[in-house]
């Protein structure tokens, strides 16, 4: 069996990972009181911030704080891939759109939308992606029409 974490050691574990995770990347841990709940600690990972909690987070419980470390380590590993291509793809439709409307893009700019750690770490592959990405076109919509289609309407 794995010795527990103290409470300060399993804050220095946190203070140590969210770095890695990004700027913005938070971690709220809990004692569960509610008698339903199976195990007494839960953590969840906000990677982009409890207030962008709708892009998504990661929830792991434990009968110990070092089991829930481990499980939080774990869910990241799964996710971190994810996050990337996420992150990667949301940062090339902001260097396509901040190029359009300013003239070029640059690191001030998108430090609006995404943290420098961000900025640095996955910069070049959304610049790649964005190249890619804009190279497509000509680009148009395709009317399909169907149940939720709008009627004909005229425009003047």
């Amino acid at each position: 069996m794995t010795k527990d974490l103290s409470p300060q050691e399993y804050r220095e574990h946190v203070q140590a990972f969210l770095p890695t995770v990004g700027l913005k990347a938070e971690i709220f841990t809990s004692i569960e009181t509610l008698a339903w709940k199976k195990k007494p600690y839960s953590a969840s990972l906000y990677a982009h911030g409890i207030t962008n909690s709708h892009r998504g987070y990661l929830h792991v419980e434990g009968d110990t704080l070092a089991e829930v470390w481990s499980a939080l380590q774990e869910k990241w590993a799964e996710h971190r891939d994810q996050h990337r291509i996420e992150v990667t793809r949301k940062m090339a439709l902001a260097i396509i759109r901040l190029t359009t409307e300013l003239g070029e893009c640059t690191d001030a700019a998108l430090r609006s939308e995404f943290d420098p750690a961000e900025i640095k770490s996955y910069g070049e592959d959304a610049c790649a992606e964005a190249n890619a990405m804009a190279g497509r076109g000509p680009f148009s919509i395709a009317m399909k029409g169907g149940a939720n289609g709008a009627p004909d309407l005229e425009v003047a």
